[in-house]
Formats: structure tokens, C-alpha cells, sequence
């Protein structure tokens, strides 16, 4: 089994501090592999990346137009959100549309993401609304109402639901179902554990126009605020990318792109130890090599290919900087 390659060094002036290994897998819809460094074979929790394809059941089975969701609402379903007014608003939007109260969500409260730690909301405790996957806990819950499904269990690995987006998965991955292993998200989700090439083949496989997947792809490339939000790595590749391609994040350092032309492929970086600081530039970087990114494009994300780190007086003190790619 291959080990883990080093990926990412990060500088405190000329000198290294610190380094980051991790996988990188480039895949096709086939599930050829087009490039490989580290292990493809490595097997990973899908964690919030698996968000576009978790909506793919529920658009299959018309959700959207039975409740009348809206393009940037359904970006919504795809996203690990900042928590921002707007976001918060639209889920709140989407449960109106469903005749829920937020009272249904159980993905829980947390800080949200786009909010420093010492903010303290006027009410004293954040909103269900702003959790970064209140999105995709309001489509799920739409589609049990859609279908008359139970909505106390609509989290339960064995809920009807739940198995629909397992058994997408197992499709979209290429993969049987039974290989993919079963966990529980931040969110309290069922979360998914498959290797990084079934993984960068569902990511070539959102790029397919063919498929019911391809949605995703467009409400997120038409909506990018909706996925990250202001200042976030995802939304500004995709406001830089113009339609071209789908970012997404994951937690514990992974890094998903889907890239539409000259055909479509997936992308995936896995950094070992879970930092997701590593991510971007090893994604940006591998891009540039396989000449997927535009000079446009390139200029606009600019301050990502090496990101330089301030220390709290704004200083620039270092930089994230790819190894070898």
C-alpha cells in the first residue's frame, strides 16, 4: 500500500515548520485513474463532501418541484454554509415551503462557520438555521414529506431515505453497496466511508450531463454563495471557475473538484491529518498541472495557490506552500 506523500510545507519565514501528507486521486466516469499520488485505494469518510450527491435521491424523485425550490435553495442542500443571514434565511425559507417549523432539523447548533469565536449572538445561543448543513437536513426532510416518510428517524442509516442516497452513492461510486461503510456526521447524519477513487469518480460523475447529478453541479455553479459564503475557498473558486467546475469541501482535510471540460473528472485531495488548511492549494495546484484551470481563473485565485499566514497583528509571517505536484 502506498504511504501517504508530502504535499503541502508551510514556511514561518524561509524555513519549514511544518508539513502536510497526505493523497491525491484524479479519476474519470469510469473510474479510470488519471492521476495518483499517495494511495488511491485509501479509504476516507465522505464527510460534508457528499453533500451533492445526498440531493440526488430527492431531485430524482421531484422534491424540488413539488415544493417549488428555488436554484439557490437547492445550492443550499449542497453546502457546508457560513451561517449568514441570507443562509439562514433560506433554509427557514425552504421549511415554510414544506410546512415544518426548524424544530424538525436535528443537525443541531454550532458556531457558524463565517462568525470569529467571540462573537456572541444578541439572543445568547445561535440558530438551527445556521448550522453549515441546515440545507441538506431541510431537503431531506422534504423528501419524507413527498413521500409520507417517518420524520422523527429521517437520520436512521435504515431509514427509507437514507437508503436512497447509500444505494446513489453505491452508483454514483462505481462500488457495491455493501462496501461502503456506515458512520455518524457532525450533523448526525449518516456519513459514508469509501475509498478516494470511487470518491473522485462520483465527482467526475456530477460533471456528466447525462445524469440527474449534473443539477447539483448547476445550482451550485449558479448560486456559489449558497455553498460556502463570503471569504470561503469553495464559493470564490467557483465565482473564479464561471461554470466550469464544483468545489467542495470536506471536513478533516479533504478537498473535492468536479471539472466539466474537455471532459468530465473528479478531483480529490486527502490530507492525512485532517487539516483542511492543506487542501486548497494542493486542489489548485493539481488543476494548473492538468492545465483544468483558466488564466482568468488563475489570476482570481491568486492568494490561494500559496497562502501566505498572519500572525495577530496582521503580519505576514509564512506561507502554505504545495510540495512538488
Amino acid at each position: 500500500m502506498p504511504a501517504p506523500k508530502l504535499l503541502v510545507r508551510v514556511y514561518r519565514g524561509k524555513a519549514v515548520e511544518s508539513e502536510h501528507y497526505g493523497h491525491v486521486v484524479v479519476a474519470d466516469r469510469t473510474g479510470a485513474i488519471r492521476l495518483q499520488i499517495g494511495d488511491a485505494a485509501t479509504r476516507v469518510y465522505l464527510r460534508s463532501a457528499a453533500k451533492p450527491v445526498q440531493a440526488i435521491p430527492a431531485i430524482e424523485h421531484g422534491v424540488p418541484e413539488a415544493f417549488g425550490f428555488s436554484e439557490s435553495e437547492m445550492a443550499l442542500t449542497c453546502a457546508s454554509h457560513n451561517g449568514e443571514p441570507f443562509h439562514a434565511e433560506t433554509a427557514a425559507s425552504m421549511l415554510k415551503k414544506i410546512g415544518l417549523s426548524e424544530q424538525y432539523l436535528q443537525c443541531g447548533i454550532h458556531r457558524p462557520l463565517g462568525i470569529d469565536p467571540g462573537v456572541v449572538p444578541e439572543t445568547g445561543q445561535y440558530s438551527v438555521l445556521q448550522n453549515n448543513c441546515s440545507g441538506k437536513h431541510s431537503l431531506m426532510l422534504a423528501a419524507c414529506v413527498q413521500a409520507d416518510l417517518p420524520l422523527n428517524s429521517y437520520l436512521s442509516p435504515d431509514h427509507p431515505h437514507q437508503i436512497r442516497i447509500r444505494n446513489c452513492l453505491a452508483d454514483y461510486g462505481n462500488l457495491p453497496v455493501d462496501d461502503i461503510q456506515v458512520g455518524i456526521d457532525g450533523c448526525s447524519a449518516p456519513v459514508f466511508n469509501m475509498p478516494l477513487c470511487n470518491l473522485a469518480t462520483v465527482y467526475a460523475k456530477l460533471a456528466d450531463r447525462k445524469l440527474s447529478g449534473y443539477k447539483c453541479f448547476k445550482y451550485m455553479t449558479a448560486h456559489p454563495e449558497m455553498v460556502g459564503g463570503t471569504g470561503r475557498f469553495d464559493t470564490v473558486f467557483m465565482q473564479a471557475t464561471a461554470g466550469a467546475a464544483i468545489a467542495k469541501i470536506g471536513a478533516e482535510g479533504l478537498q473535492c473538484v468536479s471539472v466539466l471540460s474537455p471532459e468530465p473528472l473528479g478531483i480529490v485531495v486527502k490530507i492525512s491529518d485532517g487539516n483542511n488548511r492543506a487542501a486548497p492549494a494542493v486542489a489548485l495546484a493539481v488543476l494548473r498541472k492538468l492545465g483544468l484551470l483558466s488564466h482568468a481563473a488563475a489570476q482570481h485565485l491568486t492568494a490561494y495557490f500559496e497562502p501566505e499566514l498572519y500572525n495577530h497583528r496582521g503580519i505576514v509571517i509564512g506561507k502554505i506552500a504545495p510540495a512538488a505536484i
